[in-house]
């Protein structure tokens, strides 16, 4: 079976040179080391993914013209302009008296295609013949930039320190835009003067543990330059400010920032990132000897390093994401230097000499581990082919993950042959029922379940499918969210008056508001904006178009965990004594934003019947907060319509409220937006990513079988991980939404990858003319430590992601770690028994 000393191979590519040239093997470890590290110190940091820009607002005024006029003579005319955009994706317009607001949103492309896009917009803007009297259409692109730091200046020379602040901070290098708001122009000479002149912001702000004091202040956003390190930014920001000699009484206090943020969020998951390597390398001692446990534990700091290289090289910047790929990918870049490392005990068990046997191993399982590399690539890497924001969001997850497993790869086939040379002794595989292993206790009772099982084939086969059958019935009962709470320090209040409000009737309310916060102990600093929307801070929020009667509140609370408990109590306390305007208290949430996770766009004829049948229906389900926007004449691709918004209860899911209520809807001129469009979309997606992922599974075991029939029994595994999948997501009270579905997509791959060294074991075996029951149960205890200690190594490290890693990744490390469980056990069972029934079918020779 094992090929002697005398008919070892007379090549062994890499692995050997490693061996043998083991001088330039540990410069070149100390070399990938370094890299390692100094790419580390040299990746841009932030928060979360960026998002691409493909929208745009298009603001246009006339000051003599009401709501009416504007839709028929400015709206409309610059819409069927717009419409002649070959990316165009949507319009959405709202026109109120003097001004014509249209968001356009292109198709997601790449930065210069979009560009070029907007180059475009503008030729045919000029085009357009608009009414005399209205002013120049102007479009902001870069609307949705969030501000890197955002500063309040409290006193009474508020406005002169702002400009103080932002002519100094021009002076540094990484500094890009720089916006002030609540600066209110000297004269009033136009509409935009207007609106300036009722904007106002009133920060409330904790000195120590004082009381909350209110202060008429001026914001001011600073963006800092692509490619910079934010947290060098923030120092340089604050030096410079510091620096500054400003009027006595004015102070500058912090309200948004993403540097703190993405230094909490970035040590938070390299936290987990340590701990989930200290877990795989004590699965490691586990299921090894301790030697072995050494060659995979310096395999990783080696493999993550060259993905550090990867990223660097690449420029995938350090965020939550990218990290948790990193955390994801742990136990399967182990995956290799574990079977190479089994190789070669197995090559030392049988008597080789080492420094043969510290090649050969790994040699002779090249094509194994380079299948099973392939195969774990193909599970992430087609995520990478999603359209749109999702596509941008989640990009770096297939990225780093096929860098870690390329690492793994190089890794295993040269350091850890270097590595073995000089440490394993040799450990022979669970066949040798007579070790001391602890985990031999378990082989007898595997050895007799597979026996029992490969005396009733079909009876087993029809049993699995059956419990993956039954397991469907979980299904109905998964809550779906598309994306979780953001589980920051932060929490908005928006408001909204009836059309035509003044401004002074907002700023009434906004009192009320700001006293009732200064009663809260958990609220550390508010900003309370009359007039429009905070400036954008985080990538999710969009900011409001400024009108009298809107406002916002950005609150920071002392801890994110004071956020629930604080939302739950303002919006009793607001339900009850503000009753004349629309107070929504509301989290900040993660992925593509969205102004409420409930909307219904209404159209066709019958609109406000409709209008009200729709909130109806909402509020008998359970909708809080049911509004719409009949008041305002908004258009979405140039039809009339109205949209009707709601929030779910605190605690609720929104999918749980549209379930129940959409019985009621009407049959017709509706159409669904907010979460369930983008859960809708994503599901859709996900189907098309997950047929090239099996597809691409299935064609590399093709090329490794050099059969299709032999493809087909792994592949027919691969649907019992969804027992598990489904099992993880009901045990742990997970949402299906977004991260379940990628989670699902990729662990087809992840299951077949660790199982696959049982495939080529067992044609090892054929091939050296054992029978087949003998060949099926002497590859299953061969292998099984190897399978064991990969699928252990995965699910363990997602441990530490599952428990501190937040809402966001639950779902997906729901599925994985069950899936995984479930589906290994099941297909060390199955796997030779559909073997044995295939063959005996002859269907296998």
């Amino acid at each position: 079976m094992d090929s002697s000393p005398a008919t070892a191979p007379s090549h062994g590519g890499i692995a050997r040179f490693f061996v043998e040239h083991r001088l330039f093997g540990w410069l070149a470890m100390i070399a990938v080391l370094v890299w390692g590290w100094l790419s580390f110190q040299s990746l841009p940091q932030q928060e979360d993914p960026t998002f691409p820009t493909h929208d745009a607002v298009l603001v246009t005024v006339h000051p003599l013209f009401a709501a009416a006029q504007i839709e028929q003579e400015v709206t409309a005319e610059l819409e069927a302009a717009l419409t002649q955009l070959p990316t165009l994706e949507k319009l959405q317009s709202q026109s109120k008296d003097n001004i014509s607001t249209i968001v356009i949103r292109l198709k997601a492309d790449r930065k210069e295609v979009i560009d070029q896009q907007w180059q475009r917009t503008r030729e045919l803007l000029q085009a357009v013949k608009l009414p005399e009297g209205c002013e120049e259409p102007r479009l902001e692109t870069d609307y949705q930039l969030p501000a890197t730091l955002l500063f309040a200046v409290l006193g009474d020379e508020a406005a002169a320190a702002a400009d103080v602040i932002e002519k100094e901070l021009k002076s540094v290098p990484s500094t890009g835009r720089i916006r002030q708001f609540g600066h209110a122009p000297e004269e009033i000479t136009s509409i935009e003067d207007m609106v300036a002149a009722g904007y106002s912001a009133r920060t409330l702000q904790r000195d120590n543990n004082g009381p909350l004091t209110p202060a008429a202040s001026v914001l001011v956003a600073v963006e800092m330059k692509v490619g910079n390190i934010i947290h060098d930014f923030k120092e340089a920001v604050l030096a410079k400010i510091g620096s500054l000699t400003l009027t006595d009484g004015i102070q500058v206090i912090t309200v948004s920032d993403q540097p703190a943020a993405t230094a909490h969020r970035i040590s938070e998951f390299l936290r987990c990132f340590i701990e989930a390597v200290i877990v795989v390398v004590l699965v490691a001692l586990l299921l090894m000897d301790w030697r072995t446990a050494l060659v995979v534990a310096v395999a990783i700091p080696l493999t993550v390093a060259m993905t550090l290289g990867g990223m660097a090289a690449l420029h995938v910047p350090l965020q939550q994401i990218s990290i948790a790929a990193l955390i994801i990918s742990l136990g399967m870049l182990v995956d290799d230097p574990v079977v190479a490392s089994d190789g070669i005990n197995r090559e030392l068990a049988d008597g080789r000499p080492r420094g043969i046997a510290a090649w050969l191993g790994p040699f002779k399982l090249r094509r194994a581990i380079f299948f099973g590399t392939i195969i774990n690539i193909v599970a992430f890497l087609p995520l990478a082919l999603l359209p749109g924001d999702m596509g941008a969001f989640i990009i770096s997850l297939p990225i780093v993950i096929t860098l870690a497993l390329v690492s793994s790869r190089i890794v295993s086939m040269t350091f850890i042959p270097l590595l073995g040379y000089y440490l394993l002794r040799g450990q022979k595989g669970f066949d040798a029922v007579t070790g001391s292993h602890p985990l031999h206790r378990l082989v007898p009772f595997y050895k007799t379940a597979l026996q029992a099982a490969l005396r009733k084939p079909l009876f087993t086969i029809l049993a699995a499918y059956s419990l993956l059958a039954a397991s469907t019935a979980l299904v109905p009962f998964f809550g779906k969210q598309f994306f979780p709470v953001a589980e920051r320090n932060q929490f908005l209040v928006d408001l909204q008056l009836p059309e035509g409000s003044s401004i002074e009737q907002t700023q009434k309310i906004t009192a009320q508001i700001s006293a009732q916060l200064q009663q809260e102990a958990a609220i550390q600093s508010a900003v309370i904006v009359s007039g429009g929307g905070m400036p954008m801070f985080y990538y999710n929020v969009l900011p409001r178009q400024p009108a009298a009667n809107v406002a916002q509140v950005l609150v920071n609370t002392r801890r994110a965990e004071d956020v629930p408990a604080l939302i739950v109590r303002l919006r009793e306390v607001f339900d009850r004594e503000i009753k004349e305007a629309l107070c929504l208290v509301k989290q900040i949430e993660q992925g593509p934003a969205l102004e409420t996770p409930i909307q219904i766009e209404i159209s066709g004829p019958d609109l406000q019947a409709k209008t009200a049948q729709v909130a109806d229906a909402l509020r008998a389900a359970g909708a809080y907060k049911v509004h719409d926007d009949s008041g305002i004449l908004t258009r979405i691709n140039q039809q009339r319509t109205v949209t009707v918004k709601a929030l779910a209860p605190f605690g609720m899911l929104a999918s749980g409220i549209l379930n129940r209520a959409r019985t009621a809807f009407p049959s017709a001129g509706i159409e669904f937006g907010g979460e369930e469009r983008e859960l809708r979309n994503s599901q859709r997606e996900m189907e098309r990513v997950l047929k090239i992922s099996l597809a691409l599974i299935a064609l590399a075991m093709v090329i490794q079988f050099r059969s299709v029939m032999k493809s087909l029994v792994v592949m027919l595994t691969v649907p019992l991980g969804l027992i598990g999948a489904f099992t993880g997501l009901a045990t742990t009270h997970a949402s299906f939404g977004f991260m379940a579905l990628i989670g699902i997509v990729s662990l087809a791959g992840v299951i077949v990858s660790h199982i696959i060294v049982l495939s080529d074991f067992i044609e090892e075996e054929r091939a050296a003319g054992v029978p087949l029951e003998s060949a099926l149960m002497h590859a299953a205890l061969v292998r099984l430590r190897a399978v064991l200690a990969t699928v252990f190594a995965t699910v363990c490290g997602l441990i530490p992601l599952a428990v501190t890693g937040g809402e966001l990744w639950r779902p997906l490390t729901a599925v994985h770690i069950f899936g995984l469980l479930f589906g290994t056990v099941l297909t060390l069972l199955l796997l030779p028994v559909l073997y044995f029934q295939f063959a005996k079918w002859k269907w296998i020779k």
